[in-house]
């Protein structure tokens, strides 16, 4: 999925994206939202940590932090629930590490750069907008409509978690902006 903010898709931070596939099974969505929430913790988010601190923008560092940190709590919740799921990699969260991994052999171009910061909280912007407003929404209302209310309310329990980071997020790119 490529995302619509950019001005330009600096480095390919915006293909850094992954999304969730909804589908008509609670457990295959499941599966899908844990896929795409331990990639963000484990590869997207720490990068864009990384970025910000080489940056010299250790708040925006430490606010990476802590959406990787959440987002890892989100998989771990899900797997909870789910502890059968076969989890695995999607072409599409492939190609998104290895981008991840070309940014990290870069870095000191990417962090130099305005831009690369600047991207890296656009795209988490978009991330965390359609995570909060259409896919967690979504998942719960399936969930809820099939009578797996325990399901639903974890994936409530993310959309609330997921608007917050969205909000963090605006904040932090709103303050970049500024000061630019």
């Amino acid at each position: 999925m490529s995302l619509q903010f950019q001005e330009e898709d600096f480095m390919g931070i915006d293909r850094f994206f992954q999304e969730a596939v909804y589908h008509d099974d609670t457990s295959l969505n499941a599966a899908s939202s844990i896929e795409v929430e331990l990639y963000e913790h484990e590869y997207m988010y720490p990068t864009f940590a990384r970025v910000a601190r080489e940056s010299g923008n250790e708040e925006v560092a430490s606010m990476f932090d802590a959406i990787a940190r959440e987002e890892g709590e989100h998989a771990e919740l899900l797997r909870k629930l789910y502890p059968q799921l076969e989890v695995k990699d999607s072409p599409e969260t492939l190609e998104a590490k290895r981008l991840v991994a070309e940014i990290e052999s870069q870095m000191q171009v990417v962090a130099t750069d305005p831009r690369g910061l600047k991207r890296a909280l656009e795209t988490a912007l978009e991330v965390e907008s359609i995570e909060a407003t259409k896919t967690y929404p979504a998942f719960a209302a399936l969930a809820r409509s099939q009578g797996k209310e325990e399901i639903a309310q974890a994936f409530d329990e993310v959309t609330r978690s997921e608007v917050r980071h969205m909000h963090w997020v605006q904040k932090a790119l709103d303050r970049l902006c500024t000061a630019a």
